[in-house]
């Protein structure tokens, strides 16, 4: 019996809800598959509209994704870890001071006075970006645009320790603000006080880095952010709620792609509260709007997480992906109204996690040297 051939339309639809590893997967069957997710830019976007973030994490030797199919109601949900590529040209010295952030569909992966790998897990593909100045710290990644060049110059946040002289016998240390450009391969000072830094790692979204931080005369919580294109920090918007004390967590990450979710938990009762932002963040005026609070039960406490707390809202659904309070390994919470599941994952004790947002298809850029895995 001869093979039923799919109209292409059909085939395309049944493509685009496959979940990242496995659409990667299927470029080999036909060139047409390949062709799609090279250089279709309207079957991408309706692959990226369809998936959902995946939590990446670190144990000790290796990395993995975990895929969350939500069914109706999320009580049936099932979670997927698969172990993606990751033999990098080094090892880590020291997993306390490994962070993983993503940009723009990359990870970046930050070797602790080593360097900073580009990687794009989809694809297999690892760039390399070694810093001439080993003692360079680390923030986070993000890119400004040059009407001149069509592609985007990537840029990496940090600060070097540095001495200043303050007589002929005597120096004092003091902490400079950097920025390493990817493309030239160079390091620039920037004239911006330190008090401005980051005391929690920062979300890359739209090329500029944003994180949650306090006045610590007023004790008020807001979002301040470094903009790659003027290079200089900023304040960006208030928070819409408070710490009533002094251990309530609150996280920020993206929703959906182009917003911001806030979460909170009461340290004293340990409810959790959720706000999003109404439409895109790059809006003149930030809207935030409260969409749902959860209860106590079977919801761990957050402070002091290890490994990070990575989290997304689909829906009204709390996905949260942290480090179990007993073993260490990852978890996966799913939440919503009065529901909480639980599902452990194995492979060891999680020393890492970071949901990532729009899984990208592009080759690493070719100003970097080409790694494969």
């Amino acid at each position: 019996m001869a093979p039923v051939k799919l109209p292409c339309d059909l085939e395309e639809e049944i493509l685009s809800r496959l979940p990242p590893l496995s659409l990667v997967r299927s470029r080999t069957v036909c060139q047409h598959w390949n062709s799609l997710l090279h250089d279709n830019k309207s079957f991408l976007n309706k692959h990226l509209a369809r998936v959902r973030p995946q939590f990446i994490f670190l144990t000790e030797s290796k990395a993995h994704s975990i895929n969350i199919d939500l069914h109706t109601g999320g009580t049936d949900s099932t979670v997927e870890a698969h172990e993606v590529p990751s033999d990098f040209p080094y090892q880590a010295i020291d997993l306390t001071h490994t962070t993983i952030t993503s940009c723009d569909g990359f990870l970046f992966r930050h070797f602790w006075k080593q360097g900073v790998a580009f990687w794009n897990p989809w694809l297999s593909q690892v760039g390399w970006i070694e810093y001439v100045d080993k003692s360079f710290h680390f923030c986070g990644v993000g890119y400004d645009y040059d009407t001149n060049v069509p592609e985007k110059r990537y840029k990496i946040l940090g600060y070097l320790n540095c001495l200043r002289d303050v007589s002929d016998t005597y120096q004092v240390s003091y902490k400079r603000v950097a920025i390493y450009e990817c493309s030239s391969r160079s390091l620039k000072f920037l004239d911006a006080p330190f008090k401005n830094w980051p005391t929690m790692d920062p979300l890359s979204l739209n090329g500029n880095l944003y994180w949650v931080t306090s006045n610590p005369e007023t004790h008020e919580c807001f979002i301040r952010s470094f903009d790659f294109s003027s290079e200089t920090f900023k304040t960006f918007c208030l928070l819409p709620c408070q710490k009533n004390h002094s251990r309530d967590q609150l996280v920020l990450a993206v929703y959906k792609r182009d917003g911001f979710s806030l979460l909170k938990q009461c340290y004293v009762t340990g409810e959790i509260s959720v706000w999003v932002t109404k439409g895109k963040i790059d809006a003149a005026e930030v809207v935030w709007i409260n969409l749902m609070t959860l209860p106590t039960s079977n919801l761990p406490k957050l402070i002091n997480k290890l490994c990070g707390i990575s989290y997304f809202i689909f829906e009204k659904t709390l996905i949260m992906c942290c480090g179990d309070e007993e073993s260490g390994a990852a978890s996966i919470y799913i939440v919503r109204e009065d529901m909480c599941k639980k599902i452990q994952i194995g492979y060891g004790i999680v020393r890492f996690s970071h949901c990532v947002y729009l899984p990208n298809f592009i080759s690493v850029p070719s100003e970097f040297r080409s790694l494969p895995v």
